[in-house]
């Protein structure tokens, strides 16, 4: 999980928004709550990395509400439409369907990326709109919906009316650097990105926060992720901004886009990753990216190539480099390139592997603290609250942790 995502803000007030979108954002949910709403959808739009969806988070926290999300790694035609965003939209809770009050928020992330096509072929998400449409006029639920390009959704078919239901904010923090909505978006920054370093205990003067926010702005999470790029490497940030570690994003997103493949490569040779990471993650976006049958084709047959060389690499470890290469030859076999903005995935099988470690961590430590239990007559929730103590000794005396393993029979 990136800092961005550790810190994403929870409370409405922590939000760095102008006190007017803040109002208009509270009063809207606050008619929801009251059942006096007359705009059933919520759109906020602006470039990525401004909030808009730690904004959809916080306001359903304000609410109570729990929050059921469609985002852009899921196909948003008219049947997934239905059976997740609109029985979410049209139903409340089972067990009190008398109530008018409100129990979840439905968040519609990056709409503009719904695109209406016949052909299937191309990728086309045909009826997505106009079932989105339906899903705000039926709504007993507040819907969120975010998107990057406001215009561009504008001009679909259904859009008006979907946007004549809703209340729409744009989420730009300020329009020139001469104003004051500027210096309050400098100030606010500065504050999260000091209160950051600080829980993270990094070293960085104000002159390198200067230069993260300078690089980025107005794009919040970028200057979060630019942050952590300063913690793992604690050196001179203008070196390195996204040369390493993060920058694997940025890496993915120009295999796909850039048509300047020597430029591709001098990044690739600074990428402080390993090959086989950066494989995995054009491995896991290339269906996001490319809609083409041919393309997708392509895409995978030399990505595959390339896996090949990888796996012959102990023989050759030239073979690694040919590998990178080859895979970064996507950029240039393509013909049909995506212009619309895609938030890549971490690749699926790394988190699994991380979720099995995790999984098998926390049932270790609950059979261990069954048998403490066991043998001290005690609960297993009032061991499990002094796990904390038995984890400092197997880090700290593993011989002691032995002898107590040995005691309640854990081999």
């Amino acid at each position: 999980m990136s800092f961005a995502d550790d810190y994403r803000p929870s409370d409405i007030n922590a939000l760095i928004l102008s006190v007017e979108a803040r109002h208009a954002m509270v009063s809207w949910i606050d008619s929801w709550v009251n059942h006096s709403e007359t705009k059933k959808a919520l759109i906020l739009w602006g470039q990525q990395g401004i909030g808009k969806t730690s904004t959809a988070y916080a306001l359903a926290r304000y609410a109570g509400l729990s929050i059921i999300e469609m985002n852009a790694s899921e196909q948003r035609n008219r049947e997934n439409m239905k059976k997740i965003a609109l029985m979410a939209s049209e139903y409340r809770d089972l067990f009190d369907e008398n109530t008018r009050t409100p129990d979840k928020l439905i968040l519609i992330d990056e709409a503009d990326n719904i695109f209406e096509s016949r052909n299937k072929s191309t990728g086309g998400d045909t009826g997505g709109i106009s079932e989105l449409l339906d899903i705000i006029k039926n709504t007993k639920n507040p819907v969120v919906i975010t998107m990057n390009d406001y215009y561009s959704f504008k001009a679909k078919n259904n859009a008006k009316e979907i946007i004549s239901r809703s209340l729409d904010i744009e989420m730009t923090p300020y329009r020139r650097k001469n104003e004051v909505n500027y210096k309050s978006f400098r100030r606010s920054v500065e504050q999260v990105l000091r209160k950051i370093a600080g829980n993270e205990r990094i070293a960085i003067t104000d002159i390198q926060i200067d230069d993260i926010i300078k690089l980025n702005e107005p794009d919040i999470r970028a200057m979060i992720n630019d942050l952590y790029l300063y913690r793992v490497h604690e050196t001179d940030y203008g070196d390195n901004s996204r040369d390493t570690s993060e920058s694997i994003y940025y890496l993915t997103s120009d295999t796909f886009r850039t048509s300047d493949y020597n430029a591709l490569l001098r990044s690739l040779s600074m990428m402080d990753e390993d090959t086989d990471f950066y494989m995995k993650w054009i491995n896991e976006n290339i269906s996001y990216e490319y809609s083409d049958t041919e393309d997708l084709m392509d895409a995978y047959d030399l990505l595959s190539h390339a896996d090949i060389c990888y796996g012959n690499r102990f023989k050759d470890f030239a073979l690694d480099n040919y590998a990178k290469e080859t895979t970064a030859g996507i950029s240039l076999i393509v013909k049909s390139r995506n212009n619309h903005y895609i938030k890549y995935n971490f690749p699926s099988y790394i988190k699994k592997l991380g979720l099995r470690k995790r999984n098998s961590e926390i049932f270790n430590n609950m059979f261990f603290a069954g048998r403490i239990a066991s043998m001290s007559h005690t609960s297993i929730a009032t061991v499990s609250r002094d796990m904390w103590f038995y984890n400092i000794i197997k880090k700290k005396d593993k011989k002691l942790y032995s002898f107590i393993s040995e005691i309640i029979e854990i081999k």
